[in-house]
């Protein structure tokens, strides 16, 4: 199928719901770290990513001219824009958390809220590539299982 180069991008979404999941796994073994200051940490590593990536394929494009490198700085930050979006998913959810659970199982909850949202991008993965609603749920649940990796790697580093 003949893609356009630079049409949504499930992958830097799926890249940064899964860094955000990792990132807050990570912070939340620090107990001295409250939900408000992980998601900061989070949603701010998440944006260096972002410009580490805009930043990369700038260079390795190679341009001539300063104003190349502009107009392909603004193409490269759109495209790689879903990265900061899947990113927020689990950010938001760790915000909003704490108003429904303890701060300690707020991690978790960003977390899960991570997979399902991984779950739900292989689906509209799927749905665009007009596949069945069969490989829908496998690409779906490969999405997840990779979140769950993640919610594992959590248990086990607490």
């Amino acid at each position: 199928m003949d893609r356009r180069p630079f049409e949504t991008n499930y992958g830097g979404a799926i890249y940064g719901t899964i860094l955000s999941m990792a990132v807050i796994s990570t912070l939340s073994k620090d107990e001295s770290l409250g939900p408000v200051q992980i998601a900061v940490w989070t949603a701010a590593t998440a944006f260096v990513f972002f410009l580490a990536h805009v930043y990369a394929d700038i260079v390795g494009a190679g341009f001539a001219r300063p104003s190349e490198a502009k107009d392909l700085a603004r193409t490269v930050a759109r495209h790689q824009w879903p990265l900061v979006q899947g990113s927020l998913i689990p950010v938001v959810a760790l915000l909003v958390a704490p108003l429904f659970v303890s701060d300690e199982h707020a991690t978790y909850v960003a977390v899960y809220v991570g997979v399902f949202a991984l779950f739900l991008a292989g689906i509209a993965i799927g749905g665009r590539e007009r596949l069945g609603w069969g490989r829908m749920l496998i690409i779906g649940s490969i999405n997840a299982f990779i979140g769950l990796l993640i919610v594992g790697l959590k248990i086990f580093v607490h």
